[in-house]
């Protein structure tokens, strides 16, 4: 075919639902992904079903690396684990299933937005930086808090006299 693939050129797209907390995630979604599997996977698609109970088919396929189900940190550890293992990939993108009530998916969306992409996307660098700045130098900066706190309290009581 005379083509080169280039891994930056590669997506990767996988199932994910994210909470504040693993447990969380994984409640949420417990009911409906086996639905999802089992029903539209399996009878509707034909494809294989693992072989478990129900109710633990989020637990195998988040064991299996199927899905990631949990909080932002376990996020960004799947998709870092998943770079690793095939050596790297372009883009990632999630996979969008109707397993969990609405609010819940749109608070996967939210944490997925205000923490995991900025993680990839580089745009925390910044504010990153700035609070390290700013605890390596906590100690002046905190003396010149309270010097100016002390300057404005002691002109505030002086206009009182």
């Amino acid at each position: 075919h005379d083509k080169e693939m280039h891994r930056e050129d590669w997506g990767v797209v996988m199932g994910m639902h994210l909470a504040d907390t693993k447990e969380q995630a994984i409640k949420d979604i417990r009911e409906g992904s086996a639905r999802v599997v089992t029903e539209y996977f399996g009878r509707t698609l034909g494809n294989p079903v693992p072989d478990v109970p129900r109710d633990q088919i989020v637990d195998y396929m988040v064991d299996h690396n199927q899905w990631i189900v949990g909080t932002p940190d376990d996020c960004i550890a799947g998709i870092e684990r998943l770079q690793e293992l095939t050596g790297g990939f372009g883009k990632f993108m999630m996979r969008v299933e109707d397993w969990a009530p609405r609010d819940k998916i749109h608070r996967s969306y939210e944490l997925l937005a205000r923490y995991v992409m900025p993680h990839f996307q580089g745009s925390l660098k910044g504010i990153e930086a700035s609070n390290e700045w700013a605890s390596e130098r906590r100690e002046a900066l905190q003396e010149n808090r309270y010097v100016g706190i002390k300057a404005a309290t002691d002109r505030f009581d002086a206009s009182r006299k």
